[in-house]
């Protein structure tokens, strides 16, 4: 048994020199879905039936024919996530993750064309508008032991690591609208949207994963012989998504079948996005650069949204009530470059024959009151409070914890819920001003965080809370 004490020196040199397990792990995120509007946000985004003012091509282009003036709009937005993790035996994490945001959320410029068809009106727009949100960060340490046994030896292998994740970036179009009544009681309207990142400077997101370690393992040959290595490493992951370039259409339908209701509805059709890839992985302990570049095809999810209104007999308040179905299943992203595997969930981060996802279903009831004086034929300030109530599920795998692992989910969604206030004032008959505040919130969501991860993703899930503040303003000409 001369030969041992050599073996021994071989495989440990090996295992301190190899790539740390936990370079493969990664972290999974999918997008934020952006509304479009002060006043909308401030109803819960109950805005399907109402869609009457400059933002109408987001919600329900349908609804471009309710504007008699040409109008510009602007919504700027500042958010603040939090979320909370809990430790876990192989994960513990410092504690709230805290995410701070400010951006242009819409800019629209509308415009009612002077004559008409048959007494029948049109109105054009073009519109700016952030459709997705795709930033987060978090920090987490996380423990690991191995085992790996055969005839000729044992070896336990204990790895403690930090990872540090970052992703920020938008995905937004450019979108004319173009709206025209069918009768007086109906009317119908479409956008285009286009998703190029030649119209849109910074069209594009980015995530960076640090990843540092620190392993031993402990040997021992069948023999009787022991040894043991101890060594560290870093693997730090460096992803670009650029070049976006799609197409899709919002469709609008308006019906206003008494004076004070009105039914809207509306569908956003399934599109794609191709994309540009870029993956950096950058090792240390032992050196080494990995470069990937592909060209993705992102597949989006249709939607079909259906909405009520009804404004009461004083013109002081109107209830709003939407339901909007997405069909997150055919959410996929495509590697022309990959084989079995080339369809990925952008959930999970698993193959897509491994994710399944039910639709989501969104339900917003919301309310406005506007302080209407019926003595004064026109009112120099006429202001006006909102407020509203959302649920608004994500996508989710809906996967299952189990004591000896995780168990393939039945694509569940994670449960949001919110609450929303808003406020308005119209000023002249020329300027009208809108606040709105939304809190979002869900508990044990974000499980597919860390899917594909082995035994770290059992029982990792967050509290969820957002704070959402937009402030727009329209000018009338």
């Amino acid at each position: 048994m001369r030969e041992w004490p050599r073996l021994l020196c071989s495989v440990g040199v090996a295992l301190l020199f190899a790539p740390p397990a936990f370079a493969q792990i990664d972290i999974n995120s999918t997008p934020n879905f952006v509304g479009s509007g002060a006043r909308a946000r401030g109803m819960g985004g109950a805005f399907i039936a109402v869609a009457d003012d400059a933002t109408a091509a987001s919600w329900n282009p349908g609804g471009l024919t309710q504007l008699e003036r040409p109008e510009f709009s602007a919504v700027y937005s500042w958010k603040w996530f939090s979320e909370s993790f809990p430790d876990t035996f192989n994960i513990t994490t410092p504690g709230d993750y805290e995410i701070n945001l400010d951006e242009i959320n819409y800019i629209s410029f509308v415009y009612p064309i002077p004559w008409t068809l048959a007494g029948r009106n049109f109105v054009v727009s073009l519109n700016y508008q952030r459709k997705y949100n795709f930033d987060r960060q978090m920090d987490f340490r996380a423990r690991l032991l191995g085992r790996f046994s055969n005839p000729v030896l044992q070896m336990l292998n204990f790895t403690n690591y930090d990872i540090r994740y970052r992703q920020e970036g938008d995905l937004s179009a450019i979108s004319p609208a173009f709206g025209f009544e069918i009768f007086d009681w109906l009317s119908a309207g479409v956008a285009v949207n286009i998703w190029d990142s030649s119209l849109v400077p910074g069209n594009e997101w980015k995530t960076t994963t640090l990843r540092r370690g620190i392993f031993s393992n402990f040997i021992t040959l069948a023999s009787g012989g022991r040894s043991s290595a101890l060594g560290f490493g870093t693997a730090n992951t460096f992803e670009e998504y650029d070049g976006v370039e799609g197409l899709n259409y919002t469709f609008g339908l308006l019906y206003k079948p008494t004076e004070r209701l009105s039914l809207g509805a509306v569908y956003h059709t399934a599109y794609h996005t191709d994309v540009n890839y870029k993956r950096l992985l950058r090792l240390g302990n032992p050196y080494g650069v990995q470069l990937y570049k592909s060209s993705l095809r992102i597949e989006w999810p249709a939607s079909l949204g259906l909405g009520a209104a009804y404004r009461f007999p004083n013109d002081k308040l109107t209830l709003s009530l939407d339901v909007t179905r997405r069909n997150w299943d055919s959410f996929v992203q495509i590697d022309r470059r990959k084989g079995l595997d080339a369809r990925i969930s952008p959930v999970t981060g698993l193959p897509k024959r491994l994710s399944e996802h039910e639709p989501t279903y969104t339900v917003r009831l919301g309310g406005e009151y506007v302080f209407v004086d019926p003595s004064k034929p026109r009112q120099r300030l006429l202001p006006s409070l909102r407020a509203g109530l959302v649920y608004d599920p994500a996508p989710a795998s809906g996967r299952k914890d189990t004591w000896w692992g995780i168990r393939r989910g039945d694509g569940a969604t994670d449960k949001y819920y919110g609450v929303t206030l808003g406020a308005g004032l119209l000023i002249h008959n020329r300027v009208n001003i809108d606040a709105a505040y939304e809190y979002r919130w869900a508990d044990d969501a974000r499980k597919d965080t860390l899917a594909g991860a082995g035994r770290l993703e059992r029982s990792f899930d967050a509290d969820i809370g957002q704070h959402l503040l937009s402030l727009s303003t329209v000018i009338y000409f």
